[in-house]
C-alpha cells in the first residue's frame, strides 16, 4: 500500500510496511550555572531530620530550581516535603534511596508559571491540616486491640488527601477561521527516503531489515483515518506535518520557526523528551496547545495549562483498580509486591498509600519481594485475596519475577488469588503462560484489541480497507482517537472545548476525557482489562 507524505512544496511517495515501535527512555541532564550564595530559613519535619530550605535557585531546562544540600538523616521524601513539592520532582544524580551528606539535589520552585500552581498548595495545606485535627482526635479516643499482622492496614503517616482538580481557566486560544489546523511534529527520517530499495531482494528480505521511516508510520495512518471521517462530516482540518528527524530541541525550534507550528489550533507531538518538553514550552509561549500521545509521566502537567497528556493518570488507573477489587471482591484483604530499592515503583506506591488511606474501606498489606521469600505462606492466612504487583526491575530480572510469582500464586488449589498488574504482563512477556493468567483472574490496563467489541472490530476492518493489512500497534487507534476527540469538540464548541472536555465518544477505539488536577488535562479514563477464555476483555 502506497502513502503520499506532504512536506512544504514536496510530494513524496513512499511503500509501507508494519513494525513494532519501541520508545528509548531519555534521561534528563541537568546543567550547572553558578549558583547565588543566599540565606536559608529553617524547616522542621515530624519525625525528621530539620531541613534547612535553601534560597539559592539555578535555571535548569527553562525551569528554576532550589538547590538543596544533603544533610545526615535527610531523605528525598523529607527534603520535598520541607519545599512543598512532590518526591519524584526532585532531581538527583544519584540513586534516591543512598542519599549521602553532601549529596545535591535539585527542587522544583513552585508558582513559577502562576498556572494554578498556587491554588494547588493551598488546598494541600488545607488537606494536611484537616488530617492533623483527625489525628489529634484519633489519638484522644480509647485504644482498640490490634489486628492480626495479616489483616492490619499498613501506617501511611505523611500521606496527603486527594485534593480537588484545580480550577484553572485555560487562556483564549487562537482561531484560524472556519478551518481548524492540527500541526503534526514527528520523525518521519524524509531525508534518508532514497535508501528505500524495492528491489525484489529487498522486498523477500524485508522482515530482515527495517527503515526509520516506517518507525511511527501507523500513528499518521490513525489520524489519516480520521481527517477522512471528519471531511465526510463536513469538518475542514488542514495538517500541518513537520519532519523532525533529529528529535531534539533545536529540530523542534526551527519547526516552530519555519513551519508555522505556533500559528496552529492544537499541536499533537510524537516526539522523545527533551524535544517534548522543548516543543512544550513554545507552545505554552505561542498560546497553543499540544498533546503527547505516549508519556505516562503526569509531571509533564504540573505547571503547563496548555499540555494534554493522552496516556491515563496513575491516578486514575489506581482509582479504577481499587474499584474493581471493591466491587468484585468487597472484603477480600489487599497485598501490594514491591521491591524496596526500585525508584521506578516510588510513585505507584505513594498514589496506592494515599488513595487506600482515603477509602479506608481495603485493608492492605505491603509485601518486599527482595526481602521475604515466604509469600504462599502469607497468602493462605488470608484466602481470596488480590495481589497487586508494582515490582519493577531490570527486563530479564522481571521475566523470571513474573515466572517465579504465577507459579506460587498458582499453586493455590482454592480461594485462589486474583492478581493485578498496572503494567500489561500479556504485552511486556512474549511467554507468559495465558492459563495461569486466566486461573488467577488476571487484570490489567491494556490496549487489547476486544474482538467482541463493534467499534474495534470496525476500526480494524476500516484500516485493513484503507492501508491493506491490520495495524500491529497501539498507535494506529491513538491517533484515530485523539484526533476525532479533539478536533470534534473544537468543531462544536470553539475555545470552550479546552475549559472543559466533552464526555468521551462512543465511536473511539479507546475512551478519553480529560481533567484538570494539575495545571495541564489529563485523560482520566483508564480501561481495566481482566482475563476471559486466554483473552483479555474489558471490565464493565
Amino acid at each position: 500500500m502506497n502513502m503520499i507524505h506532504k512536506n512544504g512544496n514536496n510530494t513524496v511517495w513512499f511503500g509501507r510496511r508494519m513494525w513494532k515501535v519501541m520508545l528509548m527512555c531519555c534521561v534528563s541532564i541537568v546543567l550547572h550555572s553558578p549558583l547565588s550564595t543566599l540565606h536559608s530559613v529553617q524547616a522542621q519535619m515530624p519525625g525528621a531530620a530539620p531541613i534547612k530550605v535553601s534560597t539559592e535557585t539555578q535555571v535548569m531546562h527553562g525551569k528554576k530550581y532550589y538547590v538543596h544540600i544533603v544533610e545526615k538523616g535527610q531523605t528525598v521524601y523529607s527534603i520535598s516535603k520541607a519545599y512543598k513539592v512532590e518526591s519524584y520532582d526532585a532531581v538527583t544524580h544519584v540513586d534516591i534511596h543512598f542519599l549521602h551528606p553532601g549529596d545535591t539535589v535539585w527542587l522544583p520552585v513552585r508558582g513559577q508559571f502562576a498556572t494554578g500552581t498556587d491554588a494547588l498548595e493551598a488546598q494541600k495545606q488545607e488537606s494536611i491540616r484537616k488530617q492533623e485535627e483527625q489525628r489529634q482526635q484519633a489519638a484522644a479516643q480509647p485504644a482498640q486491640p490490634s489486628a492480626p499482622a495479616e489483616a492490619r492496614p499498613v501506617p501511611t503517616h505523611g500521606t496527603v488527601s486527594s485534593p480537588e482538580p484545580v480550577k484553572v481557566e485555560p487562556p483564549e486560544v487562537k482561531r484560524t477561521g472556519k478551518v481548524l489546523r492540527m500541526s503534526l511534529m514527528m520523525p518521519l527520517h524524509l531525508d534518508q527516503i532514497d535508501e528505500i530499495s524495492t528491489s525484489k531482494f529487498d522486498v523477500e528480505q524485508r522482515g530482515k531489515r527495517s527503515y526509520r521511516q516506517f518507525e511511527f508510520i501507523e500513528f499518521y495512518e490513525g489520524i489519516r483515518m480520521a481527517l477522512d471521517e471528519m471531511a465526510r462530516q463536513g469538518v475542514n482540518v488542514e495538517l500541518n506535518v513537520v519532519d523532525v528527524s533529529d528529535n531534539t530541541p533545536a529540530a523542534v525550534q526551527r519547526a516552530f520557526e519555519t513551519h508555522r507550528v505556533g500559528q496552529s489550533d492544537f499541536v499533537v507531538a510524537l516526539l522523545f523528551r527533551d524535544a517534548f518538553d522543548k516543543a512544550a514550552e513554545l507552545a505554552q509561549q505561542a498560546g497553543v496547545y499540544i498533546v503527547n500521545p505516549m508519556a505516562t509521566r503526569s509531571e509533564i502537567c504540573a505547571e503547563n495549562p496548555y499540555m494534554v497528556k493522552i496516556q491515563p493518570s496513575l491516578e486514575s488507573q489506581v482509582r479504577v483498580m481499587l474499584d474493581n477489587m471493591k466491587s468484585e471482591r468487597p472484603d477480600a484483604h489487599l497485598y501490594i509486591i514491591h521491591g524496596a530499592n526500585a525508584a521506578s515503583e516510588k510513585p505507584v506506591l505513594d498514589e496506592l498509600k494515599r488513595q487506600l488511606a482515603e477509602r479506608g474501606d481495603i485493608k492492605y498489606t505491603l509485601f518486599n519481594w527482595s526481602q521475604n521469600g515466604k509469600l504462599t505462606s502469607t497468602l493462605k492466612h488470608t484466602p481470596g485475596c488480590n495481589v497487586l504487583s508494582i515490582y519493577d526491575h531490570k527486563q530479564d530480572q522481571m521475566r523470571v519475577y513474573s515466572s517465579n510469582l504465577l507459579n506460587r500464586l498458582s499453586a493455590f488449589k482454592t480461594n485462589s488469588p486474583t492478581l493485578y498488574t498496572i503494567s500489561d504482563w500479556t504485552r511486556d512477556f512474549s511467554d507468559v503462560d495465558f492459563s495461569q493468567l486466566q486461573l488467577l483472574g488476571y487484570h490489567t490496563f491494556s490496549s487489547a484489541w476486544d474482538m467482541t467489541n463493534e467499534v474495534h472490530v470496525e476500526f480494524l476492518k476500516a484500516f485493513r480497507d484503507t492501508y491493506g493489512s491490520e495495524p500491529t500497534s497501539p498507535l494506529a487507534a491513538t491517533g484515530y482517537d485523539l484526533t476525532m476527540y479533539i478536533v470534534t469538540g473544537l468543531h462544536s464548541r470553539n475555545s470552550g472545548f479546552w475549559s472543559a472536555p466533552s464526555r468521551s465518544m462512543p465511536s473511539l477505539v479507546h475512551p478519553l476525557h480529560f481533567s484538570r488536577r494539575h495545571a495541564g488535562l489529563e485523560n482520566d479514563q483508564p480501561q481495566l482489562f481482566r482475563m476471559e477464555s486466554l483473552r483479555l476483555v474489558p471490565t464493565r
